[in-house]
């Protein structure tokens, strides 16, 4: 029996539904590896936020009433040290003194204290902190990227008015600190935080009026 073969036209038809089925699958395949990428970079931005906002409220929560010695020996006049450019952030910066610093029976030689702080530099943002709490050398603090594009970095600070302060000058721990976080191209997100303080200078007996100090007269 005599076979029949295909004739050009089926062959060129052949081809072209060939054609067609693989631009179709690469295109299927393309958009499916862009949102896998889309999605695997939106997972690590939620990641980067959620371990900064954990790093942060390990720290705000322990916050405490750190007197700090600068390099000249001096004590600095707030137990927060924040504002623009602070810590020489891009943005706002912020440092203080948290407890909590874990050093099993002391083994290591340092405390339980560590000066950490919060800046922007290059638009990264950096959890900087200090072996010793006084700065009496001239050894930078260590410094761990934990974000990147930012574009703003904000704090505030609650009162004992439960009012929200930009600057943060008074010998006290607030009640709260407020963070914004802007990186580019997204929108600005805040936190706040919980810090064991009232917002209320404490006066110590010792310096209180009338207690153990002449007001006046000799003997």
């Amino acid at each position: 029996m005599k076979q029949r073969g295909f004739t050009l036209l089926e062959v060129m038809v052949a081809l072209g539904i060939l054609a067609f089925v693989v631009l179709a699958t690469h295109q299927i395949l393309d958009s499916t590896t862009k949102a896998k990428e889309a999605s695997d970079e939106k997972i690590a931005e939620l990641n980067g936020l959620q371990t900064t906002f954990r790093l942060m409220d390990q720290d705000f929560s322990q916050m405490t009433k750190r007197e700090v010695r600068n390099q000249s020996g001096d004590i600095q006049e707030s137990y927060i040290l924040a504002g623009r450019y602070t810590l020489d952030s891009q943005y706002d910066g912020i440092g203080f003194v948290r407890d909590g610093w874990i050093n099993p029976i002391n083994l290591l030689p340092r405390s339980e204290l560590q000066a950490v702080g919060y800046r922007v530099i290059d638009d990264k943002l950096e959890r900087v902190y200090r072996v010793y709490v006084d700065q009496l050398d001239n050894t930078e603090p260590r410094a761990q990227v934990i974000l990147d594009d930012i574009e703003d970095l904000k704090f505030e600070f609650l009162d004992d008015k439960n009012e929200w302060q930009e600057q943060w000058q008074i010998k006290a721990l607030p009640k709260a600190v407020a963070v914004t976080i802007q990186q580019i191209e997204e929108e600005p997100l805040r936190r706040i935080f919980l810090v064991p303080g009232d917002g209320k200078v404490t006066v110590s007996s010792a310096q209180a009026p009338g207690n153990g100090q002449s007001q006046g007269g000799g003997s």
